[in-house]
């Protein structure tokens, strides 16, 4: 059976839990995590082998300035998931 794939936008304090969470579930796979910062959470995103995007294009060439490994945007993840868990702040 194929497994659900899961986007994680946004990589806070609920979004490092979600995509650690999906990534250890037998029937679902990370499709990637998406986020606005190019700072030590991403490296942690990278080293973990998750696949990592930017919100959009701004925030991908800053993550990419930045040194990290960049799959492309939320647009681009979203394409590759199924469902999404939307873990940015309210506003």
């Amino acid at each position: 059976t194929p497994r659900i794939r899961v986007a994680v936008n946004g990589y806070g304090v609920i979004g490092k839990r979600v995509a650690d969470a999906v990534a250890a579930q037998g029937d679902l796979e990370l499709a990637g995590v998406a986020d606005v910062g190019a700072d030590w959470r991403m490296r942690v995103v990278n080293h973990k082998g998750f696949r990592l995007f930017g919100a959009a294009a701004e925030h991908a060439a800053a993550m990419r300035a930045a040194g990290l490994d960049v799959a492309g945007t939320l647009d681009d993840l979203l394409g590759a998931a199924d469902v999404v868990v939307d873990c940015t702040p309210k506003k």
